[in-house]
C-alpha cells in the first residue's frame, strides 16, 4: 500500500484551545469542513466509541443547492495528544453511505491525529489510509491526495480564522 495521506498544521493557539476546538460541538459548527461549505448539523460526542456526525452545505448564494452528511466513529481519544477515529460518509441518519459523486471512494478511512504543543502554538498532524477496501478504492484514494491536501489546506484556513477570532474575544 502507498504511503498514507498525511499533513501538518501550524496553529497559533495554545493547545488547549485547539484541542476545544476539534472536541466541542459549538466550535466545530464554526469551521470544520472545506471552505465554501459550511456546518448545518453537527453532533459530537467525542469519546471513544462516541460519533460526530454533520451536514455541510454550500453557502447561501451559491448557484446550485448542495449538502454533504458525514461522520467520524472515535477509536482512541488522548486529550490534547491523539484522536484516532474513521471518517466516511453518511445519511442523515449517522449510517455509513457512499460519496454520493464517486461511489468508488472508500467507504472507511481510519485517521489519526495528533496535537503537539510547541510553546504558544500547537502543531497538528494529520494521517489517513483507507480501511477495508477494495484495490480500485484504495488506487482512487492514493490518486487524490494532492486535492485532499488542498480540501484540509482550506480547512485548516477556517480553523486558523475561527481561533483568531476566538482569542480577540
Amino acid at each position: 500500500m502507498p504511503e498514507p495521506f498525511r499533513i501538518s498544521h501550524v496553529v497559533k493557539a495554545p493547545i488547549g484551545v485547539v484541542w476545544n476546538a476539534w472536541t466541542r460541538e459549538e466550535e466545530l459548527l464554526q469551521w470544520w469542513g472545506p471552505a465554501g461549505l459550511e456546518m448545518s448539523y453537527c453532533a459530537a460526542d467525542v469519546k471513544p466509541g462516541g460519533k460526530f456526525h454533520y451536514l455541510m452545505t454550500n453557502e447561501p448564494d451559491a448557484n446550485e443547492s448542495f449538502e454533504m452528511w458525514g461522520a467520524f466513529d472515535y477509536l482512541e481519544v488522548e486529550p490534547q495528544q491523539r484522536i484516532v477515529f474513521v471518517n466516511y460518509f453518511s445519511d442523515e441518519n449517522g449510517g455509513k453511505t457512499r460519496h454520493s459523486m464517486n461511489p468508488d471512494w472508500p467507504l472507511e478511512v481510519k485517521s489519526i491525529l495528533t496535537f503537539v504543543e510547541d510553546g504558544d502554538q500547537t502543531l497538528l498532524h494529520l494521517e489517513g489510509a483507507p480501511i477495508n477496501a477494495a484495490p480500485h478504492e484504495e488506487e482512487l484514494y492514493f490518486q487524490n491526495l494532492e486535492s485532499m491536501r488542498i480540501g484540509f489546506g482550506g480547512t485548516f484556513a477556517q480553523l486558523d480564522e475561527h481561533l483568531a477570532n476566538a482569542l480577540e474575544n
